[in-house]
């Protein structure tokens, strides 16, 4: 026997879509707060909401990366395969030959767990 749809099933549901909806918007409007790149040189920090292009002293040179809208990516750098220069705008960037490791850290960073 199959009842019929009541007004609470459609409130139900429609509360279920608006949280889900809510906490994806909620989720990719986070922007980092700020860029941290290593290098056998030391640490630097950037902010992640200060646009332009940087560079950094490296192994085998300088490494160049960009910071826009809250992300970041490697532009060019004197390593022989240019891999890093291929992973766009992911993060962790990582130029091995060069040694350089660029992250994203954002102020309310939460592991797996806590969120």
């Amino acid at each position: 026997m199959q009842r019929k749809p009541r007004v609470l099933d459609f409130v139900i549901v429609l509360l279920l879509i608006s949280a889900g909806i809510f906490l994806t918007v909620r989720a990719a409007g986070r922007k980092s707060a700020r860029v941290i790149v290593r290098t056998d040189d030391g640490v630097y920090e950037y902010s992640a909401n200060a646009g332009g292009i940087y560079a950094v002293q490296g192994r085998l040179g300088k490494t160049f990366f960009e910071i826009s809208d809250g992300k970041v990516r490697i532009t060019d750098s004197p390593c022989p395969n240019k891999t890093c220069v291929n992973q766009l705008w992911r993060t962790p960037l990582v130029c091995l030959p060069n040694n350089v490791i660029i992250t994203l850290e954002s102020d309310g960073d939460f592991d797996a767990v806590a969120e």
